[in-house]
């Protein structure tokens, strides 16, 4: 009994020593299943104190691509008695090939009185933030009022800086009685040059004929400060010799004459500005003088001009002068 039980006990031991070294001669493996990735992500952050451990949700950012788009509001202009389509096309800084794209059916040999022209200005109503401005720059107000053809509006601005000013224009928006937008648009300058400690009205059509109540609120979204010693502009001068007034107080007849000094570059293109206002100095109305051809130094030209009132009787009569070589 006693030698069976010696034999099986010696029989475990080795087995068990066997095992040990089966072991021992084995190296553990680690399998990466392919497929497998992180369900979660760690992102970095400092926290006030170890124990102060808070969970933010984070914001979903809105890229250009995903913000909605607006559609500009076209400008327009309509014909009046003396334009030229290379007028209106420098008027509006545009060429005369750009403007006669956008308005293929219009014969610029037969332009028509109250025919209504598209201006093809790129970003004719910005839909995003205005343009910055080198030059801080308000208008002093904005004056509108109900024609047949639409709302006129007027924002004024004033050149209070220590160089004449170039470029301007003014984004005007419409709101309704309960203070809603209606529409928005681009006011831009008759002539490009605002001298020194001059006023001069932007203006901009907004063809709506059925909005009794509103108001408009206007700001710069461009202006730029004439480089020193610019030969675009020559230095001319204005003088209105006589104003005659209706007796309804609603048109007014301006004559005067206008020429360069004596030892100026001549000139080729001449815009005479006529600025109506009434009796509390705003602005009723507009007109401008356009004359093409060589204007010699030191000569005068004459120029007659009937300016109307949109709004209450003219007062007042003020012209400004722009002549490029």
């Amino acid at each position: 009994m006693f030698v069976k039980k010696q034999i099986n006990s010696n029989r475990f031991w080795v087995i068990l020593l066997f095992l040990i070294n089966l072991y021992g001669c084995t190296s553990a493996e680690i399998t990466i299943t392919p497929g497998m990735t992180a369900t979660a992500k760690l992102t970095p952050y400092l926290s006030p104190t170890a124990s102060q451990i808070s969970l933010t949700k984070v914001p979903t950012i809105v890229t250009a691509t995903d913000l909605p788009t607006t559609t500009p509001t076209p400008i327009t202009y309509t014909i009046v008695a003396g334009d030229t389509l290379l007028a209106i096309a420098l008027r509006y800084g545009i060429s005369l090939e750009e403007l006669q794209a956008a308005n293929p059916e219009v014969d610029p040999r037969l332009l028509s009185v109250g025919t209504l022209l598209v201006i093809p200005l790129e970003q004719s109503v910005p839909s995003g933030p205005a343009t910055a401005t080198p030059i801080p720059l308000e208008p002093v107000r904005t004056d509108c009022y109900r024609a047949p053809d639409g709302i006129w509006c007027f924002p004024l601005v004033f050149n209070d800086r220590s160089r004449p000013l170039e470029n301007i224009s003014a984004r005007v928006v419409l709101y309704n009685e309960k203070g809603e937008m209606v529409t928005e648009g681009v006011a831009v300058s008759a002539i490009n040059k605002l001298p020194v400690d001059e006023e001069m009205p932007l203006t901009v059509l907004f063809p709506i004929r059925n909005m009794d109540s509103f108001q408009a609120m206007a700001s710069i979204l461009s202006v730029q400060p004439v480089p020193k010693n610019d030969s675009r502009y020559l230095n001319g001068w204005v003088e209105t010799e006589e104003v005659l007034i209706s007796a309804d107080g609603k048109s007014a007849k301006v004559s005067g004459n206008y020429g360069l000094p004596a030892k100026s570059a001549p000139g080729n293109l001449t815009w005479v500005f006529i600025i109506a206002y009434d009796k509390d100095g705003h602005v009723v109305g507009v007109r401008k003088v356009e004359q093409y051809g060589l204007l010699e130094p030191g000569q005068a030209q004459d120029f007659e001009i009937d300016v109307f009132s949109l709004g209450p009787q003219i007062a007042e009569i003020k012209t400004l002068i722009e002549i490029r070589p």
